[in-house]
């Protein structure tokens, strides 16, 4: 990441924040002299947050800091540039965690993202306290350490980076969406910053390919979860859909604020009872349990929602996908992004939210990617040094297309077909004859109904110019062994 990267981010946030006076809180008034009134509360200075944060973090502070905490860890963090810029042109960075992050391995992975809706700032501190967490504890908390030598964690601190400049800096505060201004265009900084656009933009988590154009997305681009001209239209989204498909992601969590929920598919109309529903709802139900809220679909438990990153997850690679709604309770422009204190109390359940965790949603996920009962384990016979790859291609669907946000206009459009491709690979390491490779399951929920769609994983291995590949079917759950030895 280049400082001057970095000093033309923050000279932009300056920039826009000075457009924008009207729209700045006024500094707190001191209280009277000689009044008898109260006397003014102590700044805080830290907090038993991991990194002992007290303010909400601005992008560049976000930035600054997975590079710094990748420096200071080299064995166990990779900071990596996500491959489609955003809409306005910046650059979008995750991060992934594991002992031994350089080498290649079978681990399972475990994904979070913050910030999808730009005005969800919660979201953001909760990742990457999260992220702290974890490389704090690691090598003195045997749980966390354990979990690292077995799982991949990745993390997209911030996905809506365009979004969050806007209402970080408060020049449109309670903006939702990215900053696209008109479908197909590139928008201008100052275009996006302009308050007559403060309804423009694409809901990013109503743009993934799964199920796009249904029920509780709009058509109407100036709908608050207008859906984009067509799925994966937005680079945002284009980069969860490639970090996804090139991962074995066993469990995702995309965190979202404020209305205390724990959500999982189907999250529209047209979806089916999930074909995992016993260990999918299971799992549910016990982060219901961590975070003392309602467990379950989107459209039984809160509203319906369409091209949601659960269901792309799931749908395309079997990836036990769920949406948290953090930090509750809140009223008027705070009901997004209260206080920092309640970013605290979140996490550790303290405070307003009273054994409501966070930090203990996030950790049973993480034991979850673990869990072989979750994901299916390939034992890969394969010389030393080979590649290995895995590889499915297959056709997914949209919804039927709405036509109109219309509650009379019931027709509807053909769904649009599009191919999704799921590949990741390994090298085996120097030495050995065999991996053991932790991968989603091959056979696919039905989008259409409450069965498997039975399709096997092409397994593959390269060496010297030589090649070997097989067709395994397996299932959630099962351990299957694959000989690929002859690849010399």
């Amino acid at each position: 990441m280049s400082s001057n990267r970095l000093l033309a981010i923050a000279a932009a946030i300056a920039c826009i924040a000075q457009a924008a006076p009207a729209q700045t809180p006024p500094a707190p008034t001191a209280p009277a002299q000689g009044r008898g009134g109260p006397p003014a509360a102590p700044v805080a200075t830290s907090s038993p947050l991991p990194d002992s944060r007290v303010t909400y973090r601005t992008l560049p502070e976000v930035n600054n800091e997975l590079e710094r905490i990748a420096k200071a860890n080299p064995n166990r963090v990779r900071v990596f540039e996500l491959p489609h810029k955003s809409v306005l042109g910046q650059t979008i960075y995750g991060i992934e965690i594991t002992h031994n992050v350089n080498e290649s391995s079978g681990k399972p992975v475990f994904v979070m993202t913050g910030l999808h809706h730009a005005r969800e700032w919660p979201t953001v501190e909760l990742t990457m306290e999260f992220i702290y967490d974890i490389l704090k504890n690691d090598g003195t908390d045997k749980q966390f350490t354990g979990l690292l030598d077995s799982v991949r964690f990745i993390a997209v601190p911030v996905v809506n980076v365009d979004g969050y400049v806007m209402t970080r800096s408060l020049t449109i505060e309670q903006k939702r969406r990215n900053c696209r201004v008109e479908a197909g265009n590139i928008p201008t900084f100052a275009e996006c910053a302009n308050p007559g656009n403060a309804r423009t933009g694409v809901d990013l988590n109503r743009n993934y390919g799964a199920f796009w154009g249904g029920s509780g997305a709009n058509v109407n681009p100036n709908g608050d979860s207008h859906r984009g001209a067509a799925p994966f239209s937005e680079p945002e989204i284009q980069n969860m859909r490639e970090l996804l498909q090139s991962n074995q992601v066993v469990v995702a969590l995309s965190n979202h604020t404020p209305d205390a929920k724990v959500l999982r598919v189907p999250s529209a109309n047209e979806e089916p009872v999930p074909a995992d529903i016993v260990p999918y709802d299971s799992l549910a139900q016990l982060l219901g349990g961590d975070l003392k809220w309602q467990a379950g679909p989107w459209p039984k438990i809160y509203y319906t929602a369409s091209g949601t990153m659960e269901e792309q997850a799931y749908y395309s690679a079997g990836t036990l996908a769920f949406t948290f709604e953090n930090t509750p309770g809140q009223q008027g422009a705070a009901r997004f992004h209260p206080p920092y204190s309640f970013v605290v109390d979140q996490y550790f359940g303290t405070g307003a939210y009273p054994g409501s965790s966070s930090r203990a949603g996030f950790i049973r996920l993480f034991e979850a990617a673990a869990d072989p009962k979750l994901h299916s384990v390939l034992e890969v016979k394969a010389p030393s040094g080979a590649t290995l790859t895995i590889h499915k291609s297959f056709t997914m669907e949209t919804s039927p297309l709405l036509n109109s946000d219309s509650p009379t206009d019931s027709t509807r459009g053909a769904p649009i077909k599009f191919t999704q491709e799921l590949n990741s690979s390994l090298v085996v390491p120097k030495g050995a004859d065999h991996v053991t490779w932790h991968v989603n399951p091959s056979m696919r929920p039905n989008q259409h109904a409450q069965e498997f769609i039975r399709e096997s994983w092409k397994v593959m291995c390269s060496l010297n110019g030589k090649s070997q590949s097989v067709d395994v079917e397996i299932a959630r759950g099962e351990k299957k062994s694959v000989d690929l030895s002859k690849c010399r």
